[in-house]
């Protein structure tokens, strides 16, 4: 009796050990069926937990903060305007913008953050400069700037306001030089770097020609993987924050090209394209991913 029960309980661990090993090798095979290029405007629970615990992996700063201003988007912009829980082909997402901003309004009676404020906020502590500029007069950061000193939730950018507004903040184009090496010449002159060997600065920086100034027209970080990069942004103010998983720095800026607000008229320099202050490319308008239309790469 005694070894039939022994015998008994070895067939059942056999079993477990079977199943478990089933699960496991089930959830591999998953992940190495994981399509990339892919992208998630974190919709929910279970994207948002995954990015953030990457995020916090990789030493990004105060992820518990973003992951509360995510959740806070999801649970009221992002579910009036039904953004899912999932990973999806970047050229095909399109988020519904006007139910974004009626549902962030209809449970908000201030700012949302946009991408300039969410990337500093991600790399408080590990972003630094020599010098800043005081006083930002400008107007292409008014509402970053409205946002950031009325407030409460953006204290930690307003610590370090000036180097916020010296980083994004306009820059003049002199008699001389080229539009894409003044945001070099900036980042350069007041020595910033990033205390990091894998979450960079990606910078659109947009040209406009008749006040002769580029500005940062958009921003998210980059972190680097042996086999892809995640790129994490956030899109404008009271639109979805998406991170997007790629092989390559191309592959991204390709599916940046897809955004037609980042370029101006036809003939008109830019937009730039720098990873920590170092300048990349330019982008080139692609209106169709199939066609995979590469941007410029400097040599």
């Amino acid at each position: 009796m005694k070894r039939h029960n022994k015998a008994r309980k070895a067939t059942e661990l056999l079993a477990v050990i079977i199943l478990a090993s089933a699960i496991l090798g089930a959830c591999a095979e998953n992940v190495q069926k994981q399509k990339i290029p892919a992208a998630t405007y974190m919709g929910g629970k279970a994207s948002i937990t995954g990015i953030c615990r990457e995020l916090d992996a990789a030493g990004a700063s105060h992820v518990d903060l973003f992951q509360e201003w995510v959740v806070d988007f999801a649970d009221s912009a992002g579910k009036n305007a039904k953004l899912e829980d999932a990973w999806s082909d970047p050229a095909k997402m399109k988020a519904d913008i006007v139910k974004c901003m009626d549902g962030w309004e209809q449970n908000h009676d201030y700012s949302d953050a946009d991408c300039r404020m969410t990337a500093f906020l991600l790399l408080d502590g590990m972003l630094c400069s020599e010098s800043t500029e005081s006083n930002y007069t400008g107007t292409y950061l008014m509402f970053d700037t409205e946002a950031i000193d009325n407030v409460d939730r953006y204290e930690i950018i307003k610590k370090n306001r000036d180097m916020f507004t010296t980083l994004y903040g306009e820059k003049r184009v002199t008699e001389g030089n080229s539009p894409e090496t003044v945001f070099s010449d900036s980042w350069k002159y007041h020595g910033f770097q990033i205390n990091s060997d894998r979450i960079s600065l990606l910078s659109i920086v947009i040209y406009d020609p008749y006040s002769e100034v580029v500005f940062v027209g958009h921003t998210g970080i980059l972190i680097k993987y042996s086999d892809y990069y995640l790129f994490v942004e956030k899109i404008a103010f009271e639109q979805p924050y998406q991170a997007t998983k790629v092989h390559t720095v191309d592959e991204l800026l390709n599916i940046m090209s897809l955004r037609a607000e980042y370029f101006g008229e036809e003939g008109e320099a830019g937009p730039f394209v720098y990873n920590n202050g170092e300048y990349i490319g330019t982008l080139k308008k692609n209106i169709d991913m199939a066609e995979k239309i590469p941007y410029n790469r400097s040599k």
